[in-house]
């Protein structure tokens, strides 16, 4: 180094150049340790010479100009012959531990096939075992890494990344809490009260469709991922707004078993559906039960797992009958928008709501009854100014305005209605007026009004008006509410809305759903309700339109569910003897209209002289002039008889002797 750099002052910057190129290019570092001194000073030496040769002025040999070249090849062939000795010997000593290693695995020399085939066999068997038994997850790659927050380093997915777009992570939520911060409108199953437990249905899984969805506390959670091992499977709880803060968009999915169906729950990355389709085992075309030998077939929603459609397309027959019903509107329509709609616009007043009953001569006594349960309790006023009466014929028509109500009647429209209540549920005449119950409200909704119908078989306790006119109500954003049917039948999921009773608020959403209904009349008639349609149509319009439709707690809007239950006992004693005021009594789920007038007698809920009962309000309106019927007919107390022991009464009934109308019924008051 001190040659170089004493020629380097002689000769120049060219002279240096050349001593760094051939110090550098031809003195490689070497990694062989001690090896390394004497290599360079190999190269530092033929490095001198070249830069002595280059400050020479001496004419030199021929062969002198080569001899550095000579040198270096010299110099590293014994470099090369010496790493390959050193080498040589390092590689012996490991075939010697090698053979040595082999030598003890294999055993002694004379059995050395043997002994050594059985120690190969039984470690490969050993290995085997193991594989076997431990439990395989997918290992996060290098971009699992990141995903999910900086608490899954090195952890499995909780699902594959294959399922990210839809399954990235998951969290639960407790049912109440979700149904409560997201209210759908649809109820949680009549004998449950909002606050009270669902048992295995009681949280809501939440599924996350991306990093930016998930909850902004999921680090260090299991949403994403599982532990290390992948055994702890459990999911995170929040509360329903920490589990979708992060939410764009929220896609919920209502679902449950029927008869204790084998479900099962499939949620497919695809181009989106707002419809759930079925598959059952069983024969599409119904009629039979389900088979578990029959392979999955894609089936309507209103299959049962009995075999029975509750869904059927309607025939020609009942296209062609609601094909006269609808000309015969159309053609009135013009002259009935006339008549209704300075009636509708007076009973409207300033909060633009009309109420809507229909009722025959076979139904009067139970519309008087409700008239003059009103005037006892104090709605009077209220139901003379709101009420339009549609009457389906001229006898109730007579009722209805001598008791001083609206009254509408179309002799053109309703020619083909019966005057007689029907005898059982879905017999001709129950169709044929649930007919005329589409036509009525659509009629009302069309001109602007929001509309309060019920049927005739109603007692209120409160006015329920003030409930749907409250702002400050949570549910007046929604655009219908109906009272809880308590049924949780295939058809009518999945709001179970009873159209005995309702509140629609007239909008463009509204207007539509009952335009739609009414075109569907073959559905009515063919499913002999309006009831079933109509809850099909509430669940399409709900997801097309936007339509806010919402089910009334049963505590409050109770029905015949709650009468007639034996799980509602309490709750019934609770209301006979005013502990719990509700809005009303609707006599749903009776099979008939002599056993409703029974039920309200022995309720309390009875204000109809007997002389105005069966009809025969139609004689007496005869008798007295416009709006005189009321002192005819009505009591200004509840008329009470008791008639059976197992149905719910009021106090007055608790030492009755009268008999259970119920097989195995039990007293209600014992």
């Amino acid at each position: 180094r001190s040659t170089r750099q004493a020629i380097q002052g002689q000769s120049g910057a060219s002279q240096s150049v050349e001593v760094e190129r051939w110090s550098h290019g031809c003195c490689p570092r070497s990694s062989l340790g001690g090896r390394l001194v004497f290599s360079r000073a190999v190269c530092s030496v033929t490095a001198t010479m070249v830069a002595i040769r280059g400050t020479s002025t001496r004419k030199a040999p021929f062969w002198l100009a080569f001899l550095p070249q000579i040198i270096a090849l010299f110099l590293c062939s014994t470099l090369s012959f010496y790493f390959g000795v050193a080498l040589g010997m390092q590689m012996g000593g490991c075939s010697i531990a090698a053979e040595s290693n082999r030598g003890s695995l294999r055993g002694d020399n004379t059995d050395l096939s043997r002994d050594f085939d059985a120690r190969v066999e039984a470690e490969v068997q050993h290995r085997l075992a193991g594989m076997k038994t431990e439990p395989r997850v997918s290992q996060p790659d290098s971009t699992d890494q990141s995903r999910g927050g900086k608490g899954g380093k090195g952890r499995p997915r909780r699902f594959p990344e294959s399922m990210s777009k839809f399954a990235n992570g998951a969290s639960m939520v407790k049912k109440n809490d979700f149904l409560s911060t997201f209210d759908y409108g649809i109820p949680k199953p009549p004998s449950k009260r909002e606050h009270e437990s669902d048992p295995g249905k009681d949280h809501v899984l939440l599924l996350y469709g991306s990093d930016k969805a998930l909850p902004d506390a999921h680090v260090n959670t299991s949403v994403v991922y599982l532990d290390g091992s992948g055994n702890d499977t459990s999911l995170r709880e929040y509360s329903a707004a920490d589990a979708t803060a992060n939410c764009g968009g929220l896609n919920v999915i209502y679902t449950d078993t029927h008869g204790g169906l084998e479900q099962c729950i499939a949620i497919v990355g695809n181009y989106e559906s707002y419809h759930i389709q079925r598959w059952l085992r069983i024969n599409p075309r119904g009629g039979s039960k389900l088979n578990a030998e029959l392979p999955l077939e894609p089936v309507g929603r209103g299959l049962q797992t009995n075999g029975q459609d509750k869904f059927q397309a309607p025939g020609d027959r009942f296209a062609l009958e609601n094909q006269a019903l609808l000309e015969t509107y159309l053609e009135r329509l013009g002259d009935t928008l006339a008549t209704l709609e300075p009636m509708a616009k007076e009973c409207a007043g300033n909060d633009n709501s009309v109420m809507v009953m229909v009722c025959n001569t076979g139904q009067s006594d139970l519309l008087i009854n409700f008239i003059c349960s009103a005037e006892a309790r104090g709605f009077g006023d209220v139901v003379k100014k709101k009420l339009i009466v549609f009457a389906t014929d001229n006898g109730v028509y007579e009722i209805a305005r001598g008791l001083g109500m609206h009254a509408f009647y179309d002799e053109k429209i309703f020619e083909k209605m019966p005057e007689k209540e029907a005898r059982i549920y879905g017999d001709r005449s129950f169709t044929q007026m649930m007919y005329a119950k589409v036509v009525t409200v659509q009629l009302i909704n069309r001109l602007g009004h929001d509309v309060l119908f019920q049927d005739v078989d109603v007692v209120w306790y409160q006015d329920p008006f003030k409930f749907f006119h409250d702002k400050t109500n949570p549910l007046y954003k929604f655009d219908m509410l109906f009272q809880d049917d308590g049924a949780r039948s295939l058809r009518y999921a999945p709001y179970s809305a009873n159209t005995g009773f309702y509140y629609v608020r007239a909008n463009d959403k509204t207007k539509f759903l009952f335009r739609s209904l009414l075109y569907l009349g073959d559905m009515v008639l063919s499913m002999t309700s309006h009831q079933q349609a109509l809850a099909a149509l509430l669940d399409e319009h709900s997801s097309l339109t936007g339509l806010r439709v919402k089910t009334l707690g049963g505590a409050d809007f109770p029905g015949g569910y709650h009468f007639h239950r034996k799980k509602e006992i309490d709750f019934m004693k609770d209301v006979a003897t005013g502990k719990h005021v509700p809005y009303l009594l609707h006599m749903s789920w009776t099979t008939n209209k002599s056993n409703k007038l029974l039920f309200f007698k022995q309720m309390g809920l009875w204000y109809t002289n007997k002389r105005c009962e069966a009809g025969m309000g139609v004689s007496e309106a005869d008798k007295v002039t416009e709006g005189g019927l009321a002192k005819a007919c009505c009591s200004k107390d509840p008329i009470i008889t008791c008639h059976y022991a197992d149905k719910p009464s009021s106090e007055q009934c608790k030492n009755s002797d009268a008999p259970n109308i119920d097989n195995k019924g039990k007293p209600f008051w014992k």
